[in-house]
């Protein structure tokens, strides 16, 4: 495996060995900013406040009509580590089954036989049970209409919230695309008599990059180590990288956004040296 050696100028010497130059990772559902982009509510039971089935751009809330479901995107009680201000919020009190889903415009271009993989956060939001949902990542033969070619499903059990600070959850399904399977979407479906509500977000579609590269910027009190959001691998950190023994696992929460996987390292007075490994 070829490698180069990427350095951080500044006082701290940090440095990273990384794999050859990645293939382009990227977020597949580009349509993807509703939940940050509006604050309107979707119940059709209550009537109020005024809402539609698309009051989230490129997604479709579907909800009993004559149920009290509520779904939508709010600022309150918002978690600090979400990619904006507002979230998803659905639960569906009674009748049919709550849905969220990608619109069919929105739908993001797949090939058969390739491997791709949906990443989300996810929390519940009750205080008094779990929040139960069923997200999965469809396949479409096209854009124009609702019947799919299958999909792969998750199912969801999400524990009770103690504080409206709890984290959000990530979550990843990894499928092959299908025979047949033009585009794929998201579908977050919510059983019907359910009080306990959900919060999603920051919902990503893509391939697996066949190859990644570590990069390394300087903030004022850490650094940010990033690279393409994969399954495969893991960083690890050295103080002399001619110690080949001396490669551990880095010690700090992955965070993913977008198509990226980040960590936060502090800054040291000894130089660091990382690289990305994939475990056999």
């Amino acid at each position: 495996m070829s490698r180069s050696v990427l350095v951080l100028s500044g006082s701290l010497a940090l440095a990273a060995l990384a794999v050859a130059p990645s293939a382009l990772a990227q977020n597949l559902l580009t349509d993807n900013a509703g939940f940050e982009a509006n604050t309107a509510y979707y119940t059709p039971g209550w009537g109020w406040p005024d809402g539609s089935p698309d009051v989230l751009p490129g997604w479709i809330i579907t909800l009993d009509a004559d149920g009290d479901g509520y779904a939508g995107a709010g600022t309150n009680q918002s978690p600090q580590d979400l990619q904006g201000t507002h979230f998803g919020y659905l639960y569906s009190g009674t009748g049919a089954p709550g849905l969220l889903e990608t619109a069919p415009a929105s739908r993001c271009p797949v090939e058969a036989d390739m491997t791709y993989t949906l990443w989300f956060l996810a929390r519940g939001d009750s205080s008094w049970g779990e929040a139960l949902a069923t997200v999965s990542l469809v396949w479409y033969p096209n854009q124009d209409n609702d019947n799919d070619k299958g999909e792969a499903p998750l199912e969801l059990t999400l524990p009770v919230r103690f504080s409206t600070n709890d984290p959000m959850q990530t979550f990843h399904i990894s499928a092959v695309a299908p025979s047949g399977a033009h585009y794929a979407g998201v579908r977050v479906t919510r059983p019907a008599d359910n009080y306990d509500p959900l919060l999603v977000d920051d919902f990503v579609i893509m391939a697996e990059p066949a190859q990644v590269s570590l990069s390394i910027k300087k903030e004022t009190s850490h650094a940010v180590l990033s690279w393409p959001r994969n399954l495969k691998h893991q960083l690890e950190e050295n103080s002399n990288p001619a110690i080949t023994s001396g490669w551990n696992q880095v010690n700090k929460p992955v965070k993913g956004i977008g198509a990226t996987n980040y960590v936060d390292y502090p800054l040291t007075e000894r130089a660091r040296f990382f690289r990305l490994v994939a475990p056999d």
